[in-house]
């Protein structure tokens, strides 16, 4: 499984994480505690907190596909949410 996190405030550019996980609630709890990835870990020090914005079927190889597109606020939906409440 693919996931996308949504951190409640950026840390300098970064606003998202996509990752993979056979076990999305084990990961996210590894992530909660700084562990896993390197930006997760440094997000947890700076006290940034996320959330579990979106999931897709796959593995390795879409995970990838979605980090190389550089597009994570145009996939997640909480992201959207905003610019069309801005909108209004």
């Amino acid at each position: 499984m693919v996931y996308l996190l949504h951190f409640n405030k950026k840390y300098h550019h970064a606003g998202h994480y996509i990752g993979t996980a056979n076990d999305i609630c084990k990961r996210l709890h590894q992530h909660n505690h700084g562990r896993g990835a390197r930006l997760m870990q440094v997000i947890s020090e700076a006290g940034i907190t996320f959330l579990l914005a979106r999931t897709w079927e796959g593995g390795r190889q879409l995970e990838r596909q979605l980090k190389n597109r550089h597009e994570a606020p145009r996939l997640c939906p909480i992201c959207i949410a905003k610019r069309k409440e801005a909108k209004i």
